[in-house]
């Protein structure tokens, strides 16, 4: 033994011994289930890349597979390529009526958006104007408006315009900036398949987690900005409600109330590493997103509000600044 090893065991003894981690039944499921998917989707890409066979290899060898698969599986059917339905993950309570929320989001009718036009959001909002470091102090409700262009293209997004506080912001990207989950034109969102295991299988390699946090409280994290200050396509709300029954950890919160006092149902997921809890407010009559509530969790476990929102309009519009007339609004 050198002095290296001894070194190494000095600072072993002063280390905490290792915290064992227990992870939910449903949390387990989840896991499991992004494993076998990756697995299979890299098994995709090296059959789309590998190098093609002689063909009678190629031949020689599919006549032995199909032979084994006759007499190994019953009846001779085929392995299925699919990976398992994710099972329901959330809060009993939360499943069902994430299900009849999304069933209603679905019926409604589809906005034209046009790629030279831009999604117009009006919101009410209660923000923290405390000191930073210390407990949250909201201020007076006020009005956010905002102006997303719907160009897909790298530069799309640089007439993009907020209004809140007496003043216009513009935003600015300092870069390419192409329709995607941090651009999402009603386009992009169009394009996101309606299946809720397909749809979660999209995000989640968008969803990348911050600073130790859960992968399950990224894709919430992601789908929340998704729902925000948007205008989905009705088949894509109702997608999102029950892909979001596939998450673990997420709960119903009943008589959930956004930035103006108006209840609808809420829906919530708390995140572990940062001690804090993002709620949907949804209108279960009519499937859209009322607002959203932000609480800390304090040392003791409860919860303090540090944000709220109440969407007022949703339109589309010829440029930004302009305000709605009457059509396109939602």
């Amino acid at each position: 033994m050198n002095h290296h090893d001894t070194d190494l065991r000095e600072l072993r003894d002063q280390l905490p011994p290792p915290r064992p981690i227990t992870l939910s039944e449903a949390h387990r499921r989840s896991l499991e289930h992004r494993t076998r998917t990756a697995i299979l989707r890299s098994d995709r890409r090296r059959a789309a890349v590998g190098t093609v066979a002689p063909l009678a290899l190629v031949a020689a060898c599919a006549a032995t597979v199909v032979a084994l698969l006759a007499t190994a599986l019953p009846g001779g059917t085929s392995p299925s390529t699919e990976p398992d339905p994710r099972p329901v993950a959330a809060a009993p309570a939360a499943a069902s009526r994430l299900l009849s929320i999304a069933e209603t989001a679905s019926r409604r009718a589809a906005p034209v958006v046009g790629q030279d036009q831009f999604i117009y959001v009006r919101s009410a909002v209660l923000a923290n104007e405390g000191r930073f470091g210390e407990a949250p102090v909201l201020g007076e409700v006020h009005e956010r408006e905002v102006w997303f262009g719907q160009d897909p293209g790298v530069r799309g997004g640089d007439a993009n315009l907020i209004r809140e506080l007496g003043q216009d912001w513009p935003i600015v990207t300092y870069g390419p900036d192409p329709a995607g989950a941090r651009r999402p034109t009603y386009a992009w969102l169009a394009a996101l398949p309606t299946d809720p295991d397909r749809l979660l299988d999209e995000l989640e390699p968008l969803a990348v987690p911050v600073d130790g946090q859960e992968p399950e409280q990224a894709v919430f994290d992601l789908m929340t900005g998704l729902v925000r200050e948007t205008f989905l396509p009705p088949d894509l709300a109702g997608a999102l409600m029950r892909a979001a029954r596939l998450i673990p950890g997420v709960v119903l919160e009943p008589g959930a109330q956004d930035a103006i006092g108006r209840r609808g149902v809420g829906i919530s997921r708390t995140d572990e590493r940062f001690r804090t809890r993002t709620v949907w407010v949804l209108d279960p009559a009519t499937g859209r997103l009322l607002g959203t509530r932000d609480h800390m969790i304090g040392p003791d476990g409860k919860a303090v509000l540090y944000g709220a929102t109440a969407v007022l309009e949703r339109a589309v519009v010829d440029r930004a600044g302009q305000r709605p007339s009457g059509a396109g609004r939602a």
